[in-house]
């Protein structure tokens, strides 16, 4: 393990691009108000607020006129709950000051195809509970892809980055399936969608592998790694340090996509990530690109 003062110090100017704090409908580990209060006291770059449920902008905009100087970004994921690809909600959004639009997560076909089946409940997601509750009552809506299966982006889709590139959003691919990732990168590429990321790439039911990942790269999209993939093993720390090298820092974030009680605090998976690409070998001025300086550039905070 490195020297705890060393990963300590790269925390330091660090930027969570993915994590789920309270109030939402999920019970969680920490509060939008306890995230401020640690990025104040360890010198965070800021950090984005994810919900699948509910867009976000409203509760950064009050946490950043509770803690000045405390870089806070609201968002939106694409989901039922807002009427999936509606353009109208990006738009109010977009008005609230929301910096990241993710792509639909749980409502996604691809997701739902993917955890149909299971029966461990151990096994799946933490908002499973909830997507089960609406589909016995009935109201679940209906599972969301962003292409027609050809090819080509979606009328409904194309309105939605067309709104993104009018208020200067960040793009998040969320949980689409990984053939429909090239058509809508290209599709936002063209709309004027000027910064994408490709959510956790090593995650099951969004993995690409990193032939995959490099064809991606000609459209100067980032690659966010996030702490929970490998550390609840959906796939190993090996696979995930290894892309980051042969991808390049210069095209990796980190998230830690925590918020779940079971999971550790914060700081801590932070610091276990931090720890990881100490031991594997990347430099001191690497992690930095990587946790501070892409991260920055992304939200438009240097």
């Amino acid at each position: 393990m490195a020297d705890k003062e060393m990963v300590r110090g790269l925390l330091q100017g660090a930027f969570d691009t993915h994590v789920h704090s309270g109030p939402d409908v999920l019970p969680r580990r920490f509060t939008d108000i306890d995230l401020a209060g640690i990025a104040q006291e360890r010198g965070f770059g800021g950090f984005v607020l994810k919900s699948h449920h509910a867009p976000t902008a409203d509760r950064a905009n009050l946490i950043r006129s509770m803690f000045p100087g405390v870089n806070v970004y609201g968002a939106i994921a694409l989901n039922n709950p807002v009427g999936g690809l509606n353009p109208v909600a990006i738009d109010v959004a977009g008005r609230l000051g929301a910096k990241v639009v993710w792509l639909p997560t749980m409502d996604s076909a691809n997701e739902q195809a993917n955890v149909a089946g299971q029966l461990d409940e151990s096994k799946l997601p933490y908002w499973m509970s909830i997507a089960r509750e609406l589909r016995e009552q009935g109201i679940a809506g209906r599972w969301l892809t962003v292409t027609d299966g050809n090819g080509n982006v979606l009328p409904e889709m194309q309105q939605c980055l067309d709104v993104m590139a009018k208020y200067d959003m960040v793009m998040a691919t969320g949980h689409i399936a990984p053939p429909e990732l090239e058509p809508v990168i290209k599709a936002a590429k063209q709309a004027g969608v000027q910064r994408i990321i490709v959510t956790h790439p090593e995650f099951p039911t969004t993995h690409l592998d990193i032939d995959a990942q490099k064809n991606l790269q000609k459209y100067d999209v980032y690659f966010e790694r996030c702490f929970t993939t490998p550390f609840t093993a959906k796939c190993s720390w090996e696979e995930t340090l290894g892309n980051i090298r042969e991808v390049g820092p210069s095209s990796t974030i980190i998230a830690t996509d925590l918020g779940q009680t079971i999971n550790p605090a914060l700081t801590e998976g932070f610091e276990i990530f931090i720890d990881k690409m100490i031991e594997f070998g990347l430099s001191d001025q690497e992690i930095k690109q990587i946790t501070q300086h892409n991260a920055a550039s992304l939200l438009g905070a240097e």
